[in-house]
């Protein structure tokens, strides 16, 4: 959310660079126990490569590049260990093979390839994680990507386990860079049908908010997912090679009426932001804080 901002509000806030470099610096320990941005979870150390690459593309430092192609090496080195023809594990533990440790390899794999052109590999990555995902059976006859796999039958199945918001949007910047990559618009068409699709199934409401289905009473982890999709949302209006003329209005109406929603409904005292964008204010976390700033921010970047 810092990066988007800085990116499209140069300069605005004097601290934000500084952070970027004192994260880089010291956020290392206890939460790293396996190294530097490695702990138990993969799809956390995808999380640390997109932010990073994100931060590069803001301040042009080549060492928050390599920061990320650096993390990225240790769920690369899970890549098809699965039980499921492909993929990665969601955990150290090797106890899922889900959707959202996927879409954040996919995505991570191309950005990289787009920014390190050098290394062929990421490209090769970045395809071969697609051709995987779209065989899994995630993205179910809705054009709803499903939670997760059953990696235990044979072969793997799509669990059909309810998908979360941000099930439906990591995966949008990812394809919409893969047209980047190749020139072919198959990538980002696909990101405009599976955005369309989630807009209307967790923001089916006239005034198109987006609702988690867990709301109101929703996990730490889970009350920070609507921002990560409104952000890709954003990605799409400000960075897709392909969109069309209607849809670009459709999601910029989207960003704009939830911010809008936000701030008149869910802020409570000292401007916290709480749970559900449509109100009324409740206890405001951490985690609720973040995603309805990033739904603002990115409301922001497309206004």
């Amino acid at each position: 959310m810092l990066a988007d901002y800085e990116d499209y509000f140069p300069g605005r806030n004097s601290e934000i660079l500084t952070i970027f470099a004192n994260t880089l610096k010291v956020a290392t320990s206890p939460f790293s126990p396996r190294g530097s941005f490695l702990n138990t979870f993969y799809d956390d150390e995808l999380w640390w490569v997109l932010a990073w690459i994100k931060v590069y593309d803001v301040t042009g430092k080549v060492e928050y590049l390599n920061k990320a192609a650096e993390i990225y090496e240790d769920p690369k080195s899970v890549w098809n260990t699965t039980p499921c023809s492909g993929g990665i594990w969601w955990n150290f533990a090797k106890t899922s093979v889900n959707a959202i440790a996927n879409e954040l390899f996919l995505t991570a794999s191309v950005k990289l390839a787009n920014r390190i052109p050098t290394n062929s590999e990421y490209f090769t990555m970045a395809m071969e994680a697609y051709d995987w995902f779209i065989a899994s059976g995630m993205i179910n006859s809705k054009n709803i990507i499903n939670d997760g796999l059953n990696i235990h039958v044979k072969p793997c199945k799509s669990g059909d386990i309810q998908g979360w918001t941000y099930n439906q949007g990591v995966i949008l910047s990812g394809l919409a860079e893969l047209t980047w990559s190749t020139g072919d618009p198959k990538y980002n068409n696909l990101a405009n049908t599976l955005a369309t699709a989630s807009m209307a199934h967790y923001a089916n409401n006239s005034q198109m908010i987006l609702h988690e289905p867990c709301e109101p009473d929703c996990s730490t982890d889970l009350s920070q997912f609507k921002g990560i999709y409104g952000r890709n949302i954003q990605f799409l209006v400000n960075r897709a090679n392909v969109l069309p003329a209607n849809l670009k209005t459709q999601f910029v109406t989207f960003l704009q009426n939830n911010a809008n929603e936000i701030w008149a409904k869910d802020k409570g005292v000292d401007n916290q932001l709480g749970l559900v964008w449509s109100g009324p204010p409740s206890v405001a976390t951490v985690e609720t804080q973040s995603s309805a700033l990033d739904a603002i921010v990115g409301a922001a970047c497309v206004s």
